[in-house]
């Protein structure tokens, strides 16, 4: 937050759409939803990677660090249930676009 110049609870809060008790959580290392972390992120403009996994830079979303045949490699490596799953997830999000 601080690195965005982000220094009260409240700014966050009401961009995500949760209680400052909820980002005061988030801050001490309590989880969160997938939802709010990638809401986080937009707000924050950070790495989901980062944000979660400690991977890369919170910046590293902008550079086109994983290309889409990462991705797919990725992918092909899950098992046979997860693919599905997967697969009708990011149906969903396709057509609620």
């Amino acid at each position: 937050m601080a690195a965005r110049g982000v220094f009260k609870l409240s700014v966050i809060a009401v961009a995500i759409g949760v209680s400052e008790s909820a980002v005061s959580r988030w801050r001490k290392g309590e989880p969160l939803t997938l939802l709010n972390a990638v809401r986080l992120c937009d707000v924050l403009d950070v790495s989901l990677d980062w944000l979660l996994l400690g991977r890369g830079s919170m910046d590293s979303h902008h550079s086109g660090v994983f290309s889409t045949t990462d991705h797919c490699d990725l992918f092909g490596k899950l098992p046979p249930n997860t693919r599905k799953l997967l697969e009708a997830f990011l149906a969903s999000l396709t057509l609620s676009v």
